[in-house]
């Protein structure tokens, strides 16, 4: 017999509850309902209720109010990235606050990065009106069917209690049904998840956003194309914003050699997060490709790009939010890239970051992107871009010598020539300096 999978993410209904006010579909399925994430079972639920005077890992509250929101907005909790600056439609999509009603619900935000469902929530520093106040500061990361399996297994309880209590009602088991159809038609799942990524309620796109969807995948790649629309709703004028980027890729006269850079074990291991996955790939491909331990060097880069740094940079007056380059487009298998940086430790970065696309992508995808959205590729990109050009090895040994003040940051940002933030960031990372040197 195989062994049971122990999910890190469980919406467990300790128990039913009595109420005597609120519409029926309230009062049968109110319950206390205590939510834990991570491996340590982290109570994300725990709160201060200042008026029992009591310290508890549950709140009372309707579970079907809960079942429905995750039922409604499923595909975007599963596919869609956090956003740097949320707008009020993805807070309802993705922060439990919005369930609302006369209960309070934690400002818990859900998103995905295609592989990890992350969960954050900030503790309260006061109670609300209901004299409620949440306790933990929480940041972690799901596997993403361990988020399934949980909300699987939670709209179960509540379907069950809903047949059991109120037989003639039929909503919750009509829309669930609705999603499952969705979920297993290979066609449906992908439109779906196309426009989640894209911060579209599934089946909400217009079918001509569907058939622009479609044409951007047919040039860029069936997989690439779920990492630019990604960054659709952070660019200026969305997907066509997209489509431009992708033919400014095309067109660009300025092209690199990055066909050596096909990896045979790009796929996780065990347990292994994006930042993980993308540090070890450097490793091993900085040892492919027989590259010396410490800073890689200009002339080093340059050859292996056949290239000459810096880079010219493009004409394109759409933004940073997307960029990269479009493989195989050229004569000689070059790949012609969207430049939009003109210091060369920043060009240095983004060219890494296509190595690491390079990397990662199916051969067959055309475009490597490079963009802001928290997307597992991008996680990886930046994580393979530090090892590879700053190995931490020799970052820490540097910093030990010549110390992590703004001198010795400034000196370690020279010594491998990477910006200061890509050192800062990645002792932070590593726990050498504090979160807010950051800010610096």
């Amino acid at each position: 017999m195989g062994t049971a999978v122990t999910s890190t993410l469980i919406f467990q209904v300790v128990d039913w509850l009595s109420a005597s006010f609120g519409e029926a579909i309230e009062r049968e399925t109110l319950a206390s309902l205590r939510i834990t994430a991570g491996a340590e079972s982290i109570p994300v639920t725990e709160v201060d209720d200042t008026l029992a005077h009591t310290v508890r890992s549950h709140i009372n509250v309707p579970a079907y109010a809960l079942a429905r929101w995750l039922v409604v907005n499923w595909w975007r909790l599963r596919w869609e990235p956090f956003r740097a600056s949320p707008s009020v439609d993805w807070l309802q999509a993705h922060s439990m606050a919005a369930i609302g009603g006369d209960y309070a619900w934690p400002a818990l935000q859900l998103a995905s990065d295609g592989e990890f469902v992350q969960l954050k929530l900030e503790a309260e520093s006061a109670p609300d009106v209901s004299t409620l106040r949440y306790l933990r500061n929480i940041t972690v990361d799901i596997p993403a069917s361990h988020f399934e399996q949980a909300v699987d297994s939670f709209l179960d309880q509540v379907e069950a209690r809903v047949a059991a209590r109120i037989p003639s009602e039929h909503e919750l088991s009509e829309i669930r049904a609705e999603l499952g159809q969705e979920r297993r038609v290979p066609m449906q799942a992908t439109a779906c998840r196309l426009q989640a990524l894209a911060g579209i309620d599934a089946s909400s796109a217009s079918q001509e956003w569907m058939n622009g969807a479609e044409a951007l995948a047919a040039v860029a790649g069936s997989v690439a194309v779920e990492e630019i629309l990604a960054t659709v709703p952070d660019l200026r004028d969305g997907l066509n914003t997209a489509n431009a980027a992708v033919s400014a890729m095309q067109q660009s006269p300025t092209t690199v050699t990055v066909d050596w850079a096909a990896n045979g074990r790009t796929s996780p291991l065990n347990k292994e997060v994006p930042w993980e996955r993308g540090t070890r790939l450097a490793a091993e491909v900085r040892a492919k490709i027989g590259l010396p331990s410490g800073p890689l060097s200009k002339r080093s880069l340059e050859d292996l790009l056949n290239t000459k740094l810096p880079l010219a940079k493009s004409t394109w007056t759409g933004g940073r939010g997307l960029s990269g380059g479009y493989r195989n487009g050229h004569d000689g298998g070059r790949t012609a890239l969207l430049v939009t940086n003109n210091r060369e430790d920043n060009q240095r970065f983004f060219l890494a970051r296509v190595i690491a696309a390079a990397v990662i992508n199916p051969t067959d995808q055309h475009v490597l992107a490079v963009s802001d959205a928290a997307t597992a590729l991008q996680k990886i990109e930046r994580a393979f871009a530090q090892e590879f050009l700053c190995p931490w090895k020799e970052l820490d040994e540097f910093t030990k010598e010549n110390g992590i003040d703004d001198d010795g940051i400034a000196d370690a940002a020279d010594h491998f020539t990477v910006s200061e933030q890509v050192v800062r960031t990645t002792l932070v990372n590593k726990g050498k300096l504090p979160r807010d040197r950051l800010l610096a």
